[in-house]
């Protein structure tokens, strides 16, 4: 193979690059090869004799399956909203205007919040006592704030996903703009010029480079929510228990024997990111053919 024939000649370039493969990725297969020892019983806390019956027993807990299934549409609502917005946003506001760069402001004004910061704005906005609810209630929507519908600590985890949704709306911000600046311009003259209507254009030209392009920005974003903890530790609910906050409540468990249920846990988040990854690069396969 030419890369371990490069690396027999042993040229410093390699050298190099297989060092700080090793060194960005050694951490994570050491974590990985841990976190799958102890879920075995191997290591870590309750260690013993190595079996798989503490895969077993967590995999049986029905909190388990209902923390995987809350994640999981945690994740793909804030992620559809996050980039609805950052679509919408990047495609409306594209010009040089005074309201274009203004509203293109706003929306990246989330980047630098912090995710335990945006948690306590979700619950300081979203609240059955928080700035919405005291709004509708001047309003007269509702006859006092506390008869608001709860997105906080509800159990289909709304207040959760909408303030995920906002916070990594702005990243995907950041990235559509660049797309739509780098690649679509003349494409979309191109369009025009032959006759294409404003629909159109964006049907066959504005969106396609939009989800291509995104797509490796919405999987990540579908991963980072998914394992999220600061976010949910202020605005998840408390039954069912989203997987980053079952899996601290394992860990913190009196019972050692349960401690390493934990691992167990972190390698169900794991398999939920290797997927989405499986899932783009299986969709990436089938446009290449496409583009060539």
């Amino acid at each position: 193979m030419p890369a371990l024939e490069r690396l027999r000649r042993g040229s410093a370039g390699d050298l190099i690059w297989l060092g700080a493969w090793l060194l960005l990725t050694g951490p994570v297969l050491a974590g990985i090869g841990y976190a799958a020892a102890a879920s075995v019983g191997a290591v870590g806390p309750g260690a013993s004799s190595a079996g798989i019956e503490r895969i077993e027993r967590v995999l049986a807990e029905s909190a388990t399956w209902r923390g995987l299934g809350l994640t999981l549409w945690v994740a793909a609502l804030a992620t559809t909203l996050a980039t609805a917005g950052a679509v919408l946003v990047a495609a409306t506001f594209r010009g040089a205007g005074g309201l274009d760069r203004v509203a293109r402001g706003l929306a990246v004004l989330p980047l630098p919040v912090p995710h335990l910061v945006a948690g306590a704005l979700g619950l300081w906005v979203l609240g059955q006592s928080g700035g919405v609810a005291r709004i509708l209630a001047a309003l007269g929507a509702v006859r006092m704030p506390a008869e608001m519908p709860a997105l906080v600590y509800d159990e289909r985890g709304i207040g959760l996903a909408l303030t995920m949704a906002w916070k990594e709306f702005a990243f995907l911000v950041v990235v559509a703009t660049v797309l739509l600046a780098s690649q679509a311009r003349e494409l979309e003259a191109a369009a025009r010029t032959l006759g294409a209507g404003p629909l159109q254009t964006f049907f066959r030209i504005t969106w396609p480079i939009l989800w291509r392009g995104l797509l490796p920005a919405v999987i990540a974003v579908f991963v980072f929510v998914a394992g999220s903890y600061e976010a949910a530790a202020l605005l998840a609910p408390s039954d069912p228990l989203v997987l980053p906050l079952l899996m601290a409540d394992r860990a913190a468990d009196p019972d050692l024997a349960r401690r390493g249920d934990a691992y167990v846990i972190s390698l169900l988040l794991l398999g939920i990111a290797a997927v989405a990854v499986a899932a783009h690069e299986w969709t990436r396969a089938r446009w290449e053919p496409l583009d060539s």
